[in-house]
């Protein structure tokens, strides 16, 4: 009885001993993977189609929703409620996108050249005659020195840059979920149908809002 029991308590401190164990504090880092359970962003729109006369259509929007995620940098109550309402600008801002779109691209290269050339010659001749010119070892290491030296530095550099603006009024939509899809980033998703824009055109007229 006595050996069971010591049996025990010796599994337990060595189970103990093993969660105490220390790892390397890089490797968090670089096992580091890009999560694939995200949800993309989206906007999704329903039509009814009636046929009315032969080889006509006439269809009609039932329904858009637009889905706009954005991380949470944080798990307290504080960085959540701003990630939804990041997320939330998000979604308008895809269906603005998505009814109308400027984008502007430019690309520049600058190209920046210096060059720096430099010589020495120097000669030491006779010019009084036509007789051999003669010198000692030192007096040639003295003379007859051409140096020439060349640099050339060349650098270049392109600036791209695309914007894409968008601008629109959005009315009747409302926000139709909220939800948390990873472990620091949330989604949200709002809605727009015929009778959320009947609704808000009615709250237009009643308080006088012409805009």
């Amino acid at each position: 009885m006595n050996f069971k029991l010591l049996t025990l308590v010796a599994a337990l401190a060595i189970t103990g001993c093993s969660t105490t164990a220390v790892t390397n504090s890089d490797e968090q880092v670089r096992n580091q993977k890009l999560a694939t359970s995200f949800v993309s962003e989206r906007v999704k729109i329903e039509t009814n189609c009636r046929w009315y006369k032969p080889f006509k259509d006439d269809c009609e929007i039932v329904s858009i929703e637009a889905v706009g995620t954005a991380p949470s940098n944080g798990n307290t109550v504080m960085n959540r409620k701003t990630a939804l309402i990041h997320a939330g600008n998000n979604a308008r801002a895809n269906v603005a996108h998505f009814i109308r779109e400027e984008i502007n691209s430019s690309r520049v290269t600058s190209t920046i050249a210096k060059n720096v050339e430099k010589a020495k010659d120097k000669l030491n001749t006779n010019h009084g005659g036509h007789d051999p010119v003669e010198m000692t070892d030192k007096e040639a290491n003295q003379t007859n020195v051409s140096v020439r030296e060349n640099s050339n530095d060349t650098a270049m550099r392109l600036t791209s840059s695309v914007r894409a603006n968008s601008s629109a009024i959005l009315r009747g939509f409302y926000t139709v979920k909220e939800e948390v899809v990873g472990g620091q980033e949330v989604a949200v998703t709002i809605r727009w149908d015929k009778t959320s824009e009947r609704t808000a055109n009615m709250l237009q007229n009643k308080f006088g809002n012409t805009r």
